[in-house]
């Protein structure tokens, strides 16, 4: 953030890089701006299929947004919340100066070309489309934007191919941090968290179970391939409890094929809980585990697991 008025609060300013002093003098070089930026995706999908991306093949996000802007200055900020928009064409992203400078019309706001779609994972924005540039580093979903005025899980991020040795010091710790979680996770730790990372228990070839060391290695790779996601999800309580509502359908210790829409226990075809028809299954069932009523049936629920 460098500017007031003219640069948007959330966007870096390019090419800035810490003086260092020495007795002869030096020429300062300047950093070459890119022709072109590239946004990724920030958190890995599960893959539909073995050799399959990823990435979803088109991930949408909104053209739109109300973030918090710096209407003061650097040394005195006074930060509000201001409406940005992109529209093909336009060379400002602020809504109150498109409707200032242009009568915004329907065929303007639903123009093809306002879509801003990641293909596999990533968006490639041309130097030369600076509104883009400045609406998604302005963007809630934006991991490099600091300054959030809403609590919006990153999206995407800008990748910096300069890769500074600031970014090698830090993706190399957040690393660090995930392998040795991963390293010293317990079963009871690992094995929830590694069937939602999607690591196989089985052999495919065969259907033979894998052996705990053989899963580990599989669970330590994700570690290192994305430690991020990794890292998001490790010790997650919600996890753990769909993990265990798995088990328990799987094992027949509760059942929703009694009557539609309702959760019972197999052995005593006693009611549990009605459940929201419009959510997956386990989905619901864990909706329901959160609430204070949920938090007995949870309980009950690993005593019958031997949990």
């Amino acid at each position: 953030m460098s500017k007031a008025t003219s640069e948007l609060a959330s966007t870096p300013t390019q090419g800035t890089q810490p003086s260092l002093s020495f007795k002869k003098a030096t020429t300062k070089k300047t950093k070459k701006k890119p022709d072109m930026y590239v946004f990724r995706l920030v958190y890995e999908h599960p893959k539909m299929y073995e050799g399959s991306s990823i990435f979803p093949p088109r991930f949408t996000v909104t053209n739109q947004d109300n973030v918090l802007f710096n209407y003061g200055t650097e040394d005195e900020p006074d930060f509000r919340p201001r409406q940005i928009r992109y529209l093909d064409g336009f060379p400002t992203i602020f809504v109150d100066e498109q409707e200032e400078k242009s009568n915004i019309t329907d065929s303007v706001t639903g123009n093809p070309k306002n879509v801003i779609s990641f293909d596999n994972g990533h968006l490639t924005v041309p130097a030369w489309n600076k509104p883009l540039y400045d609406f998604l580093m302005a963007s809630n979903q934006c991991e490099q934007n600091k300054n959030k005025l809403k609590q919006v899980k990153n999206t995407f991020r800008l990748l910096d191919f300069a890769n500074s040795d600031v970014d090698v010091v830090e993706i190399g710790k957040r690393k660090d941090l995930a392998y040795d979680m991963a390293r010293n996770a317990s079963l009871d730790e690992m094995i929830p968290h590694a069937k939602f990372l999607g690591i196989s228990f089985v052999h495919a070839s065969t259907g033979e179970e894998r052996d705990w060391d053989a899963v580990r290695e599989d669970y330590k790779s994700k570690a290192l391939e994305n430690p991020e996601n990794f890292l998001l999800f490790a010790n997650n309580p919600r996890i753990k409890t769909i993990f265990l509502i798995e088990k328990a359908l799987e094992r027949g210790v509760i059942t929703t094929n009694l009557v539609k829409g309702q959760l019972h226990w197999l052995s005593s075809k006693q009611l549990i809980t009605p459940l929201d028809t419009s959510k997956n299954v386990k989905e619901a069932i864990a909706d329901f585990a959160t609430t204070e009523e949920g938090d007995s049936f949870l309980r009950t629920l690993k005593v019958q697991l031997s949990l």
